[in-house]
C-alpha cells in the first residue's frame, strides 16, 4: 500500500512537471524546455536524458528495456520524456534525431503495456504509440 502512495504522488508530481514541459514547448522556450526535461529524467530516473538518447540500439535494449532495476513508471516516464524530446528534434528539423527518439518511444512504450495488467489500459501510451507509428510509416524520416 505504501509502496503504491509512493507512486502515485510520484506519478502527480511528474505530471504536473511535464506540464511545465508542454508549455516550454509550446512557447518555443527551448533553452527552458531543455533543461527541465533533462532535470526531470535525473529526478525521477536516475539517468541523463543524453545519455539514453545516444545509447545503441543493442545497448538500449540491455540497460534501459531490460534493465532490472529500472520500474515500468520510469519506463514510462523515460517514454514521455523522450517523446516531448522527439518534438524538439521535429522542430529543428533533426531527422535522424527524431527518427531515432520514435524508435526509442516505441519499444519503451510497448514494453510498459507489456507489464500492465488485463484490468488496466493507458489512452495517453495508446494515443502515442499510435501517433509515433503513424511518423514511423509516413516516410518523413529513415526510421
Amino acid at each position: 500500500m505504501l509502496r503504491k502512495d509512493l507512486l502515485m504522488r510520484q506519478f502527480e508530481e511528474f505530471g504536473k512537471v511535464l506540464a511545465v514541459i508542454i508549455g516550454f514547448k509550446r512557447e518555443n522556450d527551448w533553452e527552458k524546455f531543455l533543461k527541465e526535461v533533462n532535470d526531470t529524467a535525473k529526478k525521477f530516473t536516475s539517468l541523463q536524458i543524453d545519455y539514453v538518447e545516444n545509447l545503441l540500439p543493442h545497448t538500449f535494449d540491455s540497460e534501459i528495456i531490460n534493465h532490472p532495476a529500472l520500474l515500468p513508471e520510469q519506463q514510462k516516464m523515460l517514454a514521455d520524456l523522450l517523446y516531448e524530446k522527439m518534438h524538439f528534434y521535429i522542430h529543428q528539423s533533426d531527422n535522424k534525431k527524431s527518427a531515432d527518439l520514435i524508435n526509442k518511444c516505441i519499444l519503451l512504450y510497448q514494453k510498459f503495456t507489456q507489464n500492465l495488467t488485463h484490468n488496466e489500459f493507458n489512452l495517453d501510451v495508446h494515443y502515442k504509440l499510435e501517433h509515433l507509428n503513424q511518423l514511423k510509416n509516413s516516410g518523413s524520416f529513415n526510421v
